[in-house]
């Protein structure tokens, strides 16, 4: 399987390698996954830490010895060497990068394994264990400042706002890719007549392929916004969402909220949004 990785998820990966190296293992362990994730640099992995005083430096010197007759393979997937535990691990992300119908392995997939495989039992407390899946492995709110806002446009040109004619068009389109998630609050906007959903169709401007929309939930809130899954990596969902903000921003909103957000590397880099501390909102 040819795997789409974020590129915090290249860098926890290359974190895990160097922790590998320093500990003489022949092959990545789950504890040198978790010392990846821990040592990213990402706000809700740092927020975790200083919430439940997890203690890198703890976890490294926790880690139980390797054994040289200890089997492992090499990893094609990520390109790693890695031992049965490890391997298991890596799996059970995938099946959560799939179950949340998402293409691209991000950390929040390895932690949320690594925790829920049992696999670095005795390296975290169960409170910190909890931490992690609360505060780092979950959608979270963001705030974005719309101050001096400049949009991009985005490349994907096939965007417009949902007339109503294609509104039933769209609720299949959304129950066909992602169920009945935002199912309640899509209807309900559409039988408001709410002129706050933008939806992207293909190039023969039939079929609707993403959609985005603001002010459904709250005011000045954006979301929910969602692309085809056979359509991501396009630049739709940019795109989608810098003509959504450049609306906002011409409605008079200074400062907006980004509704659940995930994943949240996208929204900090297409639009540097921030993570809302979990403490403030």
């Amino acid at each position: 399987m040819q795997l789409k990785l974020t590129e915090q998820m290249n860098k926890v990966l290359e974190i895990a390698e160097k922790e590998r190296e320093d500990s003489f293992s022949p092959c990545i362990l789950p504890g040198h996954l978790l010392l990846g994730c821990l040592n990213d640099g990402s706000f809700p992995v740092w927020e975790a830490k200083q919430k439940s005083g997890i203690d890198p430096s703890f976890v490294r010197k926790s880690l139980i010895p390797h054994e040289e007759t200890m089997p492992y393979e090499f990893c094609q997937s990520f390109n790693l060497p890695v031992c049965p535990s490890t391997k298991l691990v890596l799996r059970q992300a995938v099946n959560y990068m799939k179950n949340y119908n998402q293409i691209f392995l991000n950390e929040g997939h390895v932690l949320k394994a690594l925790i829920k495989t049992g696999q670095i039992e005795g390296l975290l407390t169960r409170d910190q264990a909890s931490s992690l899946l609360n505060i780092a492995t979950s959608s979270r709110d963001m705030i974005l400042s719309l101050e001096g806002y400049a949009s991009t446009g985005g490349k994907y040109k096939y965007i417009k706002m949902l007339s109503n004619q294609d509104g039933e068009k769209l609720i299949r389109f959304i129950h066909e890719e992602f169920g009945s998630r935002w199912m309640e609050s899509i209807q309900e906007a559409i039988a408001l007549q709410k002129s706050s959903i933008y939806v992207a169709f293909d190039q023969d401007g039939e079929e609707i392929v993403g959609f985005a929309a603001f002010d459904i939930q709250k005011p000045g809130f954006f979301g929910p916004m969602g692309v085809g899954k056979n359509k991501r990596a396009e630049g739709i969902g940019e795109s989608l969402l810098h003509f959504c903000l450049e609306e906002m921003s011409k409605m008079g909103y200074k400062e907006i909220i980004i509704d659940q957000a995930g994943p949240i590397e996208f929204y900090e880099k297409t639009c540097n949004a921030k993570v809302i501390p979990a403490n403030d909102f």
